[in-house]
């Protein structure tokens, strides 16, 4: 009986030790700003409006562009596909604005990725074209421990750096605890 005991212990503290160092770890990485010299500085896509990227998105772009001026690399990729009726892709929104400012050469897109994982693996062709190894991820805070992990199993030597979004300590919890969720999923199935 008392292995018995033990045993129904150990499984269920196991998980919950599991979700807590998962959660710490996503949380530690959520206050980085690293800026190594790399190849490229990759942004994450997200929700555009007709061309026009949403404010969040805006907050990544500019914090790249903030990365690109500071040297960190001499370019900046944007990741991103399409909901069902856009007529724009994140990639192509998010490479006009910063066109907007920035010469064409520096800037470029993958227009394609309905999530974080399809996103990064799409990009792997135009890294291997342009030989680019060296990446620094550009996210919301919480979503960076989660792409960085996806980014170095594709193979990247993976930096990351935090956009600045205004956060509620609610929206924060439910992020955290969402992202926990994503990512033991992704290390369980290798699945976004």
């Amino acid at each position: 009986m008392r292995i018995l005991l033990k045993l129904v212990v150990v499984l269920i503290l196991a998980p919950v030790i599991y979700l807590a160092w998962t959660a710490a770890g996503i949380w530690q990485t959520a206050q980085q700003d690293q800026r190594p010299a790399s190849d490229a500085i990759v942004v994450l896509g997200a929700a555009q409006y007709d061309g026009e990227p949403s404010p969040v998105f805006k907050a990544r772009l500019d914090h790249a562009r903030q990365l690109y001026d500071a040297k960190v690399a001499p370019l900046i990729v944007v990741l991103g596909g399409k909901q069902e009726g856009d007529r724009f892709t994140e990639g192509q929104a998010g490479t006009a604005y910063l066109e907007r400012e920035l010469p064409a050469n520096r800037v470029t897109g993958v227009k394609a990725g309905k999530d974080t994982l399809d996103s990064l693996q799409q990009f792997t062709g135009l890294a291997h074209e342009r030989q680019i190894h060296k990446i620094v991820i550009v996210s919301d805070p919480l979503h960076l421990n989660r792409a960085r992990v996806m980014a170095e199993d594709l193979g990247f030597e993976t930096a990351v750096s935090a956009s600045k979004i205004p956060e509620s300590d609610r929206t924060k919890r439910d992020g955290l605890i969402r992202e926990t969720l994503n990512l033991t999923f992704y290390r369980i199935f290798s699945v976004s």
